[in-house]
């Protein structure tokens, strides 16, 4: 790993609600934050967007939330109206990619996923 390790998760999930619950999501990112061992610098802040006109009433405006860490950061944006969230983990310190797909699988009722990693770093020549 050069400078960092940047995981990508796209999930389609069964169910809309668990995309608006602030309480899921913060409990996430501890958990992870936790189970890799990275060091949380604030508290995760969580927007949540209005509802939008053709969700049904019980449906509330999807989330975005970002965790900053001493080694990045961990972001979730989340559209409950397409039962999908983006997840991002970036961090200069190492982790068990494994681990964190892991919490998020324990945590939402996932219909697909999709997991990219990339390493940062490794296309650029710093020595000009």
């Amino acid at each position: 790993m050069h400078y960092g390790k940047h995981l990508l998760v796209e999930v389609i999930t069964k169910n809309p609600k668990e995309l608006t619950n602030k309480k899921l999501i913060k409990k996430v990112f501890e958990q992870i934050v936790k189970a890799v061992k990275i060091t949380p610098v604030l508290q995760p802040v969580i927007y949540q967007f209005p509802n939008k006109p053709n969700m049904p009433k019980n449906i509330k405006g999807g989330l975005t939330a970002f965790y900053i860490i001493a080694e990045s950061h961990l972001a979730i944006h989340t559209w409950p109206e397409n039962n999908y969230f983006a997840f991002d983990l970036f961090s200069c310190k190492n982790f068990s990619e494994k681990v964190v797909i892991q919490i998020i699988k324990n945590n939402f009722s996932i219909k697909k996923l999709f997991v990219q990693s990339l390493e940062r770093g490794l296309k650029i020549n710093f020595r000009i």
